[in-house]
């Protein structure tokens, strides 16, 4: 055996033994997201303290609600790991698939949402679980643990890289070819048009030369008192929780006006809507005072761009990014499955927004003029209406397209102070990771329940069974 021949032989031994001692690292080597994937096995194995809330966060996990389940089983899939090594390896074997698994698409049903949910079970009702996510230490209470936000801010930040490159858009064409994405309404109907994921994703809708989509109509566009969606989406009450007696809540649609300090959908972090309005000014928020709202949730096979919901002029508008400083988390969810239900119906009670305060949203103040009773010698009214768009798990992008200096339609973006035209001005889009746009009135301008006019779509009628996911429910 010559010496080149040893050489290559020695290699292959070599690389046989670091694949027998670390598969993990050698299989994170290969993904987009290997530096975050790297950067968890690198704590696990330093870090006592990582070790440790691996432990705790296996030991915590419950059974999965009732009809959920997979592989005919309603145990935690996480309990296969078998302890919180095996759960730390099964963890980056997820990431690593996660990060170039690609949604598809059936009829109205699609498998997006599927690894948001599996490891939204490492979480559920396991507080050790929520700890470790949003950076707190399960072991060691009131001390920090950076390593759960972290990896997850970092592994964002490198999946949001993968859904903006070429070959993310592998999948596109069988969306583009779903007769439910309706193709035809976009400016752009050819998958090869696409240069990514993303890229689709936030695909904008034909408009005509004034601003006008022919295909969204805004309904009675000339009558100020209509206000219209401000996107596709399922449109639901706002849900409030109430403290009936100590520790004991009641939660429901919310049937009194709201005040600074109601709580939207409370179960481990409340958020009032005085929080919500993130830094608008306090005279401002007063408005809100005795007033209503409406949850926008949109689905990640429709339109993904939100635009005005009523004619009238932005006072304030901000992109609030909040979760671990340095590091806007937007995982730790700890009621997703009701994010989610099996009967599909987003926003209903027992949704929990309580994560508003980790993800990050935009806030956009509209003060509107209108008119009471049109062609009866109106009376012109002063209201208050906030758009609040929240990017949820995964990336979370929440984008605002405000005006440089050289634009001045004000339709395809806007600015502070210039007014907006209901259902055409674009005040942003959502990137994937799911989406919801939240509607505040002020006092006397609606009340909470939806009205539609006749021959307005009202919803969808299913068909179709979502593709499977290797971590598709039963």
């Amino acid at each position: 055996m010559n010496v080149k021949e040893i050489l290559f032989y020695a290699e292959i031994l070599g690389a046989l033994i670091l694949s027998l001692l670390a598969p993990t690292q050698i299989m994170a080597a290969e993904s987009p997201c290997a530096n975050s994937l790297k950067y968890l096995q690198t704590e696990y194995d330093s870090d006592q303290a990582t070790r440790e809330a691996f432990d705790k966060v296996y030991a915590g996990l419950t059974d999965l609600p009732a009809g959920y389940s997979y592989n005919g089983s309603a145990q935690n899939p996480w309990k296969a790991a078998g302890s919180g090594q095996g759960m730390h390896r099964m963890m980056i074997e997820m990431f690593k698939s996660w990060c170039t698994v690609l949604p598809e698409i059936k009829g109205d049903s699609d498998n997006a949402l599927d690894p948001i949910l599996y490891f939204a079970w490492v979480y559920y009702r396991n507080p050790a679980g929520q700890d470790f996510v949003q950076g707190r230490d399960p072991s060691r209470s009131g001390n920090p643990l950076k390593t759960g936000p972290a990896f997850l801010s970092q592994w964002n930040e490198e999946y949001r890289n993968y859904m903006n490159s070429k070959e993310s858009a592998k999948l596109v064409p069988e969306w583009v070819e779903d007769p439910r994405i309706e193709i035809d309404d976009y400016e752009k109907t050819r998958a090869a048009d696409y240069t990514s994921w993303n890229d689709f994703f936030s695909r904008n809708l034909k408009s005509d030369k004034n601003g006008a989509y022919p295909n969204r109509p805004v309904t009675m566009s000339d009558r100020d008192y209509v206000i219209v969606s401000p996107t596709d989406c399922i449109m639901n009450p706002l849900i409030q929780q109430v403290e009936r007696a100590p520790g004991v809540y009641d939660r429901g649609y919310i049937d009194n006006p709201l005040q600074l300090d109601t709580v939207l959908d409370v179960k481990n972090i409340p958020i009032s809507v005085n929080d919500i309005l993130g830094t608008v000014p306090e005279d401002i928020k007063m408005k809100f005072v005795g007033g209503s709202g409406l949850t926008c949730v949109l689905l990640p096979n429709t339109y993904h761009h939100f635009h005005s919901p009523v004619d009238g002029t932005v006072i304030h508008a901000e992109v609030v990014k909040t979760g671990t400083p340095g590091t806007p988390s937007t995982f730790g969810y700890p009621d997703f499955p009701n994010w989610v239900p099996l009967d599909g119906n987003v926003g209903r009670p027992g949704t929990d927004f309580s994560q508003f305060q980790a993800f990050q949203r935009g806030v956009i103040i509209i003060k509107v003029d209108y008119e009471n009773l049109p062609g009866k010698k109106p009376e012109k009214l002063t209201g208050y209406v906030a758009s609040i768009p929240v990017g949820l798990d995964s990336v979370g992008s929440v984008v605002l397209n405000t005006c440089d200096s050289k634009q001045t339609d004000h339709v395809n973006c806007f600015k502070v102070g210039g007014k907006v035209r209901k259902g055409k001005t674009k005040f942003g889009n959502f990137f994937f990771g799911g989406s919801l746009n939240i509607l505040l009135f002020s006092k006397g301008m609606i009340s909470p329940a939806v009205q539609t006019r006749l021959g307005n779509q009202i919803g969808v009628i299913n068909i179709g069974t979502a593709p499977k996911s290797p971590w598709s429910l039963d």
